[in-house]
């Protein structure tokens, strides 16, 4: 892998008066997420159900990347989108809390001969990128993990990094605190099919309550809040959509420049 992106410069993450999320990154949070994806870094390419299979294809999809498309992957993992999108021809920079994720990603490239990738070991919310510089932002079932605040930062900062007419893809664990019917739904169909895998599942049920009532390591929100936050952001052409089970999808556009450069 190339020490730095050539279209993207030098390696993001540290340069000065750049747009900048790592003063309201949580030092104890990046500990615990860079430890909890470290430990499944060995399983996480066996552990896709055939619904993230389904949500993969919704971000590939709604991506529509194209050959030398300069494209950012928040919380790549082991590559589940970035791979396919350097195999097309997307020069992607892909960025992981996990050194072990970002380690992973790098040997299957290789092993591919994928070189239009570049792997960043880097909290997402202290990424640091040029003003318009990319055509492209996407993440795949990561950004649950951030505070929401962190969450509204980070939709805004990808706004400043994309150019004219660059698009942000989200797809996530997209539902909320019980306040509509569909976040209604989805919590009594995660519950009953807990519930009916007997002790182990019941205890899953309590394990999960206590993770989303206390937002401790998953903090998902609602497609609406998310539609929201996308269009406070100046976002134009916000779609909603669901993938699967509690699978959401949102795409918004940076609005092409009008009049002279």
């Amino acid at each position: 892998m190339n020490s730095s992106n050539p279209v993207l410069g030098p390696r993001p993450g540290r340069e000065a008066g750049r747009h900048s999320l790592a003063r309201f990154a949580t030092e104890n949070a990046v500990r615990r997420q860079r430890r909890v994806w470290s430990g499944r870094v060995a399983s996480w390419d066996q552990h896709g159900s055939a619904g993230l299979v389904k949500v993969t294809a919704a971000v590939l999809d709604a991506a529509g990347a194209t050959p030398d498309t300069q494209v950012v992957d928040l919380g790549c993992g082991t590559g589940q989108i970035c791979l396919p999108l350097a195999m097309q021809g997307a020069q992607v920079l892909a960025v992981d809390v996990s050194s072990a994720m970002v380690r992973r990603l790098q040997s299957e490239a290789q092993r591919l001969g994928v070189t239009r990738l570049e792997g960043l070991a880097l909290p997402i919310e202290e990424l640091v990128l040029p003003e318009e510089s990319v055509d492209l932002v996407v993440s795949s079932y990561a950004l649950h993990h951030l505070r929401d605040a962190d969450k509204a930062r980070l939709v805004s900062a990808a706004f400043y990094w994309l150019r004219p007419g660059g698009r942000l893809v989200v797809a996530d664990m997209m539902f909320g605190r019980g306040g509509s019917s569909r976040d209604r739904a989805i919590i009594r169909s995660k519950v009953a099919a807990l519930a009916s895998r007997g002790p182990g599942g019941w205890w899953r049920i309590v394990k999960n309550a206590g993770r989303y009532l206390l937002r401790v390591q998953e903090r998902p929100v609602s497609m609406d809040t998310w539609t929201a936050m996308l269009a406070r952001s100046g976002f134009t052409g916000v779609a909603a959509t669901t993938i699967v089970a509690e699978a959401g999808l949102v795409v918004g556009h940076r609005p092409e420049r009008s009049g002279p450069a």
